[in-house]
């Protein structure tokens, strides 16, 4: 009987998928380093979430093949040393694309609707804060999107459709196919300086760490809103805290940060900024997507299959 190792729980699709098909599961550890090197020593597959996987993790399993990813990002995994040792790493990219685009439009809406403020007025009993109210609709206002992938798309396809707004995706690669109202360019700085929404959905890779620095923040059009959903890393927070502070920018929504979870910042300070706790991805059906997918990736590693969502292309077999 082969052992999987769920660290940090999943929705039961995926448990059952693999009792069903005659796996042992261990379920729900601590996740410092020294537990889980004890508990993966001799484990052949591996489901993970939000915990870190560096190599020392894994460098001493004996049996361990696969890693698969409860969602789509696998930054907290080192994908690398994997692959040099045989070890698969996997992941979800279509589990949860639907769930984060949905939350992206309701950062946007909310931004340019001011409800964080409206809320925290009408609370105080303060009515004169609809007195002062500047806004526009967002028919016709321009929306940018930073990466043009999966989530990009359905993004673009919401807004262009559905909110009728003008829509400008950055792409770096030279195939990318808009769709109906939306535009593909390859110009960052057109894109930043011309749009009234900034919205990432790139990775977390060496070239987009920290990519989002003042000097690039000071490139989008004068009071426009700045969105992140897609990964902590790709934003300097106090250069974004700045620009904001200065009343550069009009606000931002941020569902992701540097250090997680967020609990020292001036960011919890500013009225002009929706802060939430990592969890756009996460509605009850892409959580069952999320746990069944990994599960899918590991079987399919386990059982000799190819897997349809590898992150890494191990050349060496444990």
């Amino acid at each position: 009987m082969k052992k999987i190792l769920i660290p940090e729980d999943i929705a039961e699709s995926g448990k059952k998928y693999l009792l069903d098909r005659g796996y042992s599961l261990k379920v729900g550890i601590s996740t410092d380093i020294d537990t889980l090197r004890k508990e993966i020593m001799d484990v052949d597959g591996l489901i993970v979430r939000n915990a870190r996987y560096p190599k020392e993790v894994f460098e001493d399993s004996r049996k361990l093949k696969v890693i698969a990813r409860h969602g789509t990002g696998v930054d907290n995994i080192d994908v690398q040393a994997a692959e040099s040792m045989g070890i698969w790493v996997v992941n979800g990219p279509l589990a949860n694309i639907n769930t984060v685009a949905e939350y992206t439009i309701a950062q946007i809406m909310a931004l340019n609707c001011g409800l964080l403020k409206a809320d925290i007025r009408t609370r105080a009993k303060d009515w004169t804060y609809r007195l002062g109210i500047k806004r526009n609709e967002l028919k016709g206002s321009t929306l940018g999107l930073i990466g043009y992938g999966n989530i990009g798309k359905l993004v673009a396809s919401k807004a262009s459709q559905g909110l009728q707004m003008k829509v400008i995706a950055y792409d770096i690669r030279s195939d990318s196919s808009g769709i109906e109202g939306v535009d593909i360019s390859h110009d960052l700085n057109f894109v930043l300086g011309c749009s009234d929404f900034i919205s990432l959905h790139i990775p977390s890779t060496e070239s987009t760490r920290g990519m989002f620095n003042y000097e690039l923040l000071k490139k989008m059009k004068p009071g426009s809103y700045f969105i992140n959903s897609a990964r902590g890393d790709l934003y300097i927070e106090k250069d974004l805290i700045r620009v904001l502070e200065e009343g550069y920018l009009r606000g931002a929504a941020l569902d992701v940060y540097q250090q997680e979870p967020l609990k020292e910042s001036r960011l919890l300070t500013l009225e002009q900024v929706i802060l939430s706790q990592h969890n756009a991805g996460l509605s009850e059906e892409s959580k069952e997507k999320m746990s069944l997918y990994a599960a899918m990736g590991a079987d399919e590693v386990l059982t000799g299959k190819a897997p349809a969502w590898p992150a890494n292309h191990p050349t060496v077999q444990r």
